[in-house]
């Protein structure tokens, strides 16, 4: 097994109903999860369903830093990983299609269909194209081969709390970049809006959550990494093959 999901998981999310098989096909990826709630039973919930489980306050980024850097041994196995949130509403079969499509990318993400929040117009899923190569892929769902993740690894700081680290990484990989960086129109997956995800935000609870603008924003000052860039479609290639 080389493909590895992660997600740093609460209590409003369906994950493990969604992202695991039987939904459509046996899985061709591990799950990991760092589990920064407080319920017994939403733990061991979680823990039947995954192939690792901690237990760690912060955010997505934070948690899979701490772990990376922590226990590096769990990651010598996997080849691609694909960071998302736990809210993310995506099945196993299409999972299975991202690790499949994602070989010709260093980094991609699928689009969000209909239903979903769209912060950033390039990332809503486009009908009668396969793939766009992009120069930004958002921070909710991206999926990295090891190379690139080990460039955002050591340019990461865990002081971030989500704020500006899709600049970030694209950033560490390089931003001159045309053929390397996609979103994948022919999969998507729903961004859920906060009345679909249970309430208020869990985001919210993290500690200096309220700042993490300006903490990203004083951060890239400090390494040279521009705070935002305008997003640019590349090209639109006909087809995968």
């Amino acid at each position: 097994m080389r493909n590895l999901v992660f997600t740093s998981a609460g209590e409003n999310t369906t994950f493990y109903k969604l992202w695991t098989w039987p939904d459509a096909a046996p899985q061709n990826f591990d799950i990991f999860v760092i589990y920064y709630g407080d319920s017994e039973e939403n733990y061991e919930k979680y823990k039947g369903c995954v192939d690792y489980i901690e237990k760690r306050k912060g955010s997505k980024f934070q948690n899979f830093h701490w772990l990376w850097t922590q226990r590096p041994e769990l990651f010598r196995n996997y080849d691609r990983f694909f960071i998302l949130d736990d809210d993310i509403l995506i099945t196993c079969h299409d999972i299975n299609r991202m690790f499949e499509l994602s070989e010709r990318f260093e980094i991609c993400a699928p689009s969000f269909r209909k239903g979903s929040i769209i912060s950033h117009k390039i990332t809503k899923q486009k009908q009668g194209c396969e793939f766009e190569y992009t120069n930004f892929v958002e921070v909710n769902t991206p999926l990295f081969s090891r190379n690139a993740l080990e460039n955002l690894m050591r340019a990461f700081d865990p002081i971030l709390i989500g704020w500006g680290i899709d600049y970030l990484y694209i950033w560490a990989n390089g931003m001159e970049k045309k053929t390397s960086y996609a979103i994948l129109h022919s999969i998507s997956c729903i961004n859920p809006h906060k009345k679909q995800k249970g309430g208020a935000r869990e985001l919210l609870k993290i500690a200096n959550v309220k700042k993490r603008r300006k903490i990203w924003e004083a951060y890239a000052a400090r390494i040279g990494c521009p705070k935002e860039f305008d997003k640019i479609v590349w090209s639109r290639p006909r087809s995968f093959f």
